[in-house]
């Protein structure tokens, strides 16, 4: 980490001042980031053409764009993009006796509802962030790092730890259990799909446990939605 900031510390500042961020504590955040990356490549995740490399200038401007953009961009519900199947009424109207103007009406709310869904899982690492940051850890922001989503670096191990998260039990594909295997990523989740419970218990730091939880995830739901 400290030879990373060393012989590119000054191009992840420059890089910042480019986004418009100047705040040191972002800063190192991203610093931290791009040293993961420089000491891990294998787990630099990019759509498309150009992937950049953490250890150039062009490449960590890259980078840049996509962690402050998450970072400073508000998490919101997007309207839905798909079109409803409309045997899917069918069925419900002939199975469950639904009539036509109430399966109309389901079609919508489910819509909504997966929509909701869909932005659990990144205001769940905004509130897990809202709280861990301040000791070290960094929320890896912008999804270009594979199946890690909060790092920290221990300096007097000169290890990394790093921590997947998971909104639910089964939200995991394949492709990111493979990555994760043989390596020494953690792995949690908040809850549980075949139970009314939540796992906040089980979180791999316990200094945290006490600190997060689901009352506080849930009022950090509320206030973040309902700002101005």
């Amino acid at each position: 980490m400290r030879r990373y900031v060393a012989l590119y510390g000054t191009e992840c500042v420059a890089a910042a001042k480019r986004c418009g961020v100047e705040d040191p504590q972002e800063v190192v955040r991203f610093q931290t980031v791009c040293a993961f990356l420089a000491d891990n490549p294998t787990l630099l995740s990019w759509r498309g053409n150009n992937k950049p490399d953490a250890t150039e200038s062009v490449g960590i401007v890259q980078l840049a764009e996509k962690f402050f953009g998450v970072r400073s961009k508000r998490t919101w519900p997007g309207e839905p993009s798909t079109v409803p199947d409309e045997a899917v009424s069918i069925v419900m109207q002939a199975v469950y006796g639904y009539s036509e103007g109430q399966t109309g009406r389901i079609k919508t709310e489910h819509q909504h509802a997966m929509s909701a869904e869909n932005i659990v899982g990144a205001l769940l690492e905004r509130y897990i962030a809202s709280v861990i940051e301040p000791h070290g850890w960094v929320w890896c922001a912008g999804d270009f790092v594979k199946a890690v989503d909060f790092i920290k670096y221990q300096a007097a191990e000169g290890q990394w730890l790093a921590l997947q998260i998971k909104n639910r039990d089964n939200t995991e594909n394949s492709s990111s259990a493979a990555i994760r295997h043989g390596t020494e990523i953690k792995k949690w989740f908040r809850s549980f799909s075949k139970k009314d419970a939540t796992n906040w218990s089980a979180f791999p730091e316990p200094r945290f446990r006490n600190e997060l939880g689901e009352d506080g995830f849930r009022r950090f739901l509320m206030g973040y939605l309902t700002r101005g």
